[in-house]
């Protein structure tokens, strides 16, 4: 993409071609995910969440309620593809409930 055309860009493509094209964009991306989980969890859920963290590409949830571990076990696939579109890419490959 050229910047230095005579029309304007959206700062939003120029973002998103340059975190594209960066060379650690695995990790940007995965620093992306936890940083929006608590979001897309929203604030009931994160009552509960006492830590999560990433491993690779599976994202670790510690819930000490059972009922809600339960909960979230049953909601993982859902809050997968809500964090990968939030981040416009296939970075979590799982979502484990402690």
């Amino acid at each position: 993409m050229s910047y230095f055309a005579n029309k304007p860009v959206a700062l939003s493509d120029i973002l998103k071609d340059l975190l594209d094209h960066h060379p650690q964009r695995k990790k940007l991306k995965r620093g992306m995910i936890l940083s929006v989980f608590p979001e897309v969890a929203g604030e009931r859920i994160m009552e509960q969440v006492k830590d999560f963290w990433l491993k690779g590409d599976v994202l670790f949830i510690k819930v000490e309620n059972q009922s809600w571990r339960q909960e979230l076990h049953f909601q993982r696939f859902s809050f997968k593809e809500r964090l990968n579109r939030r981040v416009r890419d296939e970075i979590l490959s799982a979502i484990v409930v402690l």
